[in-house]
């Protein structure tokens, strides 16, 4: 399922070339009026190397709703800011030791930084959907604020979650499970919500506008893609070099996240081997071997549990493709709108 290379590239390029000089010019005004090794501090994640797909998402629902791309330019760059912000705190409580290719901010700085860091960021991200108003008016501000309200507080709950099934040590999830967590986690921010801000940001005024009900294909088609998405990035953590992925390789077995495939692996091995994977996953990271994680990883490979992972992912791309090939009656058929199709083979077919 390959996607339009060139499209994809130059979409996700110029989105992240937008957006990086929006945040350039905030930090700068920050640091002259604000304390400035704090936005030293602010400014690494978002311009380490990394795809600027959520902005990309948002600009180009907004072109292919009818509108500009400064409409949704402070919105992007909130959505943006919001994303590394949870990337700040969630390497804080999984002990993630690498980010974009590089030490993870509490790695180099220590938790309590890095903690304030994260709540810095979110604050930032604040102040820019206030300068909607100046743009998009009172109404559509709003609109965008109860989208961003609602993705945050999803993804606090999936993130919950996730958190609970590794420190209650629950071994006895399915596939389904993993789903209800990843629609709240990772399909509200880096699907849905920058779906449905772009087209609100780019529709016409009044009673042009798409309903709230008109939106509600965009909940399932992102609901689809970020399932697909959060699969393809688990079987990533798995199999991709860890300098070409940006994060240390098998740090979610180290983690003991429940992916997908681990899930998989779980109900499928018996007797001894299934016990050697449970005690493994009770093991606190820091005591992990690196030799275990090595036969825990060959395991999954022999049970088949990479394989089952990449066809749920496709199937998931899949039935948002065809949801999609519908149309979306306040959508027009433009450029924008074939990426936002290419998206949907994206999330599967990408390298990182």
């Amino acid at each position: 399922m390959s996607h339009d290379v060139e499209l994809v590239s130059r979409v996700l390029g110029e989105a992240r070339e937008a957006v990086l000089a929006e945040l350039q010019q905030l930090f700068a005004v920050r640091r002259q009026t604000g304390y400035g090794p704090l936005y030293d501090l602010l400014s690494d994640y978002p311009f380490r190397e990394g795809k600027g797909l959520r902005p990309a998402i948002c600009f180009a629902a907004c072109r292919a709703a009818g509108g500009q791309t400064e409409q949704a330019l402070k919105s992007a760059a909130a959505l943006e800011l919001f994303h590394n912000a949870f990337l700040v705190h969630d390497d804080v409580e999984d002990g993630s030791h690498f980010r974009r290719g590089q030490v993870t901010l509490f790695r180099a700085h220590g938790v309590p930084a890095a903690v304030n860091v994260g709540d810095a960021t979110n604050v930032l991200a604040l102040g820019l959907l206030l300068d909607n108003t100046a743009t998009l008016g009172v109404r559509k501000s709003l609109q965008v604020f109860q989208e961003v309200e609602r993705m945050a507080r999803e993804s606090a709950e999936g993130q919950a979650i996730e958190l609970s099934w590794i420190a209650n040590e629950r071994f006895d999830l399915d596939d389904r499970d993993y789903v209800g967590m990843a629609y709240k986690k990772t399909c509200w921010y880096t699907v849905i919500a920058p779906l449905r801000i772009g087209v609100i940001c780019g529709s016409p005024p009044g009673g042009r506008a798409p309903l709230d009900d008109d939106l509600l294909p965009l909940i399932e088609i992102g609901f689809l893609a970020g399932i697909a998405f959060q699969i393809h990035d688990d079987l990533l953590n798995l199999e991709s070099e860890e300098a070409l992925y940006g994060k240390e390789s098998a740090g979610d077995l180290y983690e003991g996240k429940r992916t997908i495939m681990l899930l998989h692996l779980l109900r499928t091995v018996r007797g001894s081997t299934r016990q050697r994977v449970v005690r493994l996953l009770r093991t606190p990271r820091s005591r992990k071997r690196p030799e275990d994680v090595a036969w825990l990883y060959r395991t999954m490979v022999e049970a088949r549990s990479l394989e089952h992972g990449r066809a749920v992912a496709i199937d998931y791309s899949e039935r948002a493709l065809a949801l999609y090939s519908h149309g979306l009656p306040f959508l027009r058929e433009n450029e924008d709108a074939g990426f936002l199709g290419e998206m949907l083979r994206y999330v599967i077919d990408r390298a990182k």
